[in-house]
């Protein structure tokens, strides 16, 4: 027979043939077994012949390796491509949502900021929902319970035990404003539905200087809102003073400047019935301005509960904004918050008159902002009846001496360019009232009023000289109770 091989490999031997049989036994001990191949006859299986196919074996060991080394580059760049969408998709989004969460529970009024201020990402994988959802529930819970709940979010998230939002009460201190919207039922009965359009932009005004200012809301309370900024223990603080001020200032200079209600109404029904009679009503607010400590947590059940502040003081803030419809002014100040402000915000501070307070015995005097040059108030016309009172405070040339009055002294003072110097006129007629000397004090802000019939303040304090005879009661001690809340 024939050997026969389709293997173009080295002979390396040749048996069963007898004296043609070949070997090369040096080849042959070189080679492994896996190198060696090895052909039969076939017919006739004792000759065959072993050829060396080492090249051969080498080529297919090399060509394994490497379909083994692409086999193993293919399903690690598949691992980490999974591994990428599942760290994008699952794994990152619930490490940002426990991170939400961890930071909420550590300081609930900081992380509400950094969300305020972070790009939202959309999704709408069920994992970015998710968090999305999370990011808004943080956001709600902060605007839900305000500065005064982040002890209620901190203590829930941190502990893993049962709900409680009864937190135990913490003691203050801080600036707490108070304010109103004036002739409210009018304007709700006139309005309905719309009401709801017109509080909310009264509230966008006030809360956006309140929190531009450093404070913080509190409660809406339909046509009220409580502000409120805490101060640390022991500082001065006299710049959050000046701002909580400034900021009163500002929305009362933003409410003025949009003028009638419709300006407060750009988005109601152009048909509205109101727009034949309330158009053109005037807003105005009022605003009080108190500081001192209240206790700060949760008021309420596990049913519903507020995060607020119970104090007198805070009473007191509000007995302050009741008292500008009595004192015609938008803005009364206590003793105690004035004596915050800093020197300069105080030189424009004027004293209105010392009070009680419903609730209160203890007297106190209230102060007003005055926001206008005393000049716009020698030009505006006096309010009615101004005439009248003016003419029942006449006293003659000669009554000037006898009662003590040095009429030229305060006529120059008047006429003065210099605001110290006409003011002064103001305080003498306010320190006599206090004196109890109502007569000299008549005839002093009697003086004032005719430099400057719009001052409603003076206008206010002779209406109440007047209206006890221009005498002080016998039992007069520098003060007087208001009984209004």
């Amino acid at each position: 027979g024939s050997i026969t091989s389709d293997n173009p490999s080295i002979l390396v031997e040749i048996g069963g043939l007898g004296a043609m049989n070949y070997k090369d036994a040096a080849r042959k001990n070189e080679l492994r077994i896996l190198e060696i191949e090895a052909v039969f006859a076939e017919s006739n299986s004792s000759v065959y012949a072993l050829f060396d196919i080492r090249k051969e074996t080498q080529n297919t060991a090399m060509h394994s390796f490497m379909m083994t080394i692409f086999v193993v580059f293919l399903l690690s760049v598949l691992s980490l491509l999974f591994s990428r969408d599942a760290y994008k998709n699952m794994i990152r989004p619930i490490e940002k949502m426990k991170h939400t969460v961890q930071q909420l529970s550590e300081n609930p009024l900081l992380h509400l900021e950094k969300l305020k201020n972070q790009r939202q990402e959309t999704g709408e994988s069920e994992t970015d929902m998710l968090e999305q959802a999370i990011t808004k529930m943080a956001r709600l819970l902060q605007i839900g319970f305000g500065s005064a709940g982040a002890e209620i979010i901190a203590n829930n998230l941190s502990d893993g035990g049962e709900l409680n939002p009864m937190v135990p009460g913490a003691k203050i201190d801080a600036i707490f404003g108070f304010c109103d919207i004036r002739d409210f039922t009018f304007a709700t009965e006139g309005l309905q539905e719309d009401v709801m359009l017109f509080v909310n932009k009264i509230a966008e005004i006030t809360h956006k200087n309140v929190v531009k200012s450093g404070g913080a809301p509190n409660k809406n309370i339909g046509d009220a809102f409580l502000l409120v900024w805490k101060l640390a223990k022991g500082d001065l603080q006299k710049e959050i003073f000046d701002a909580s001020l400034v900021s009163f200032l500002r929305i009362i200079k933003d409410i003025k400047k949009m003028g009638t209600l419709a300006a407060f109404l750009d988005g109601a029904d152009e048909n509205a019935a109101w727009r034949s009679t309330l158009e053109d009503f005037k807003v105005h607010m009022g605003f009080g301005l108190h500081t001192g400590w209240a206790i700060e947590g949760s008021i309420g059940s596990k049913v519903k509960v507020d995060a607020s502040y119970l104090s007198p003081h805070v009473n007191l803030a509000s007995r302050l904004e009741a008292a500008t419809k009595q004192f015609r002014v938008p803005l009364l100040m206590s003793e105690d918050f004035v004596k915050g402000l800093t020197g300069t915000t105080q030189s424009n501070c004027r004293r209105v008159d010392s009070v009680t307070f419903k609730g209160s015995n203890e007297p106190m005097c209230i102060f007003h902002y005055d926001s206008e040059p005393f000049d716009s108030l020698a030009k505006v016309k006096g309010y009615d009846g101004l005439e009248q009172l003016l003419e029942e405070c006449k006293v003659e040339d000669d009554d000037y001496t006898r009662i003590g009055i040095e009429k030229e002294e305060i006529e120059k003072l008047l006429s003065s360019h210099k605001v110290a110097l006409a003011r002064q006129v103001y305080e003498k007629g306010f320190l006599l009232y206090i004196d109890g000397e109502w007569e000299k004090s008549k005839v002093v802000l009697a003086m004032w009023l005719r430099a400057f019939p719009g001052d409603h303040l003076a206008h206010v304090l002779l209406d109440r000289i007047r209206e006890q005879g221009f005498k002080a009661p016998e039992n007069w001690q520098g003060y007087h109770a208001l009984t209004e809340k």
